[in-house]
């Protein structure tokens, strides 16, 4: 699959090893986008970043973990930008097959409370944002994201509960309801995932923030490929 290697049995079942032995990518990239309507397409792209997915600068994080998955640090949870001291260093799996949000049930519990979704839909306007702290950015999702509105009188937030025992667990899981706000590329050789803010269509991007509330700027610099040329070893296709 797209995990890392040591997820898999050998090289030979890694996907990503198998393209970069066959000096197929320069380097081993692949980066997703999550479509949020019909007006566009969900894509995955293999040794490239695609500029234009993206509404913010790219920034990368270190997989803190050996045991095959796209892991990352979460320093804490924020509502409405500050810090809710809800999941300090929790460790979260960006999953690019999970449908929700997930997480030990103790904490999808207390989150729950902290956001407070009336199932009856009447407080659906006066939500607060719900942000993961990673790298002293937080990635933030608005109430839609997180929340599933049925027939638009019944409404509960896109969250399940998954208890994952030590050694591999306590995990959070980042689905598609983050996925679908931002754009992710992942470094197997340098493990290391990217977030930037997903460009979609028809929609205002919203900004992203640093910890202590400061947007950080976009530069025009493109993005390079990391696509390889047959017979060329280390120059980028044009």
């Amino acid at each position: 699959g797209l995990a890392l290697p040591a997820l898999a049995q050998s090289k030979e079942f890694s996907f990503m090893s198998r393209l970069h032995m066959g000096s197929m990518l320069q380097n081993s990239v692949f980066s997703v986008f999550f479509a949020n309507s019909d007006s566009e397409s969900s894509e995955i792209t293999f040794g490239a970043i695609k500029d234009m997915h993206m509404a913010s600068e790219l920034f990368w994080v270190d997989v803190e973990s050996s045991n095959g998955f796209w892991e990352v640090v979460v320093d804490d949870i924020a509502i409405d930008g500050k810090p809710a001291g809800l999941c300090e260093k929790c460790r979260a799996v960006v999953d690019t097959g999970t449908s929700r949000l997930a997480g030990p049930s103790s904490f999808i519990s207390q989150l729950r409370q902290a956001l407070d979704v009336k199932p009856d839909c009447s407080n659906i306007h006066k939500l607060p944002s719900l942000g993961f702290v990673v790298a002293g950015r937080v990635l933030t999702l608005p109430p839609p994201d997180y929340t599933d509105r049925k027939g638009g009188r019944a409404c509960d937030v896109s969250m399940m509960n998954l208890d994952i025992p030590p050694p591999t667990g306590p995990l959070l899981l980042l689905g598609i309801p983050f996925l679908q706000r931002y754009y992710t590329a992942y470094d197997v050789s340098k493990r290391r995932i990217g977030f930037a803010v997903a460009k979609h269509v028809g929609e205002k991007p919203q900004a992203l923030f640093t910890l202590g509330g400061k947007a950080e700027q976009r530069s025009s610099a493109p993005v390079a490929s990391f696509l390889a040329v047959r017979g060329k070893a280390g120059e980028p296709s044009s």
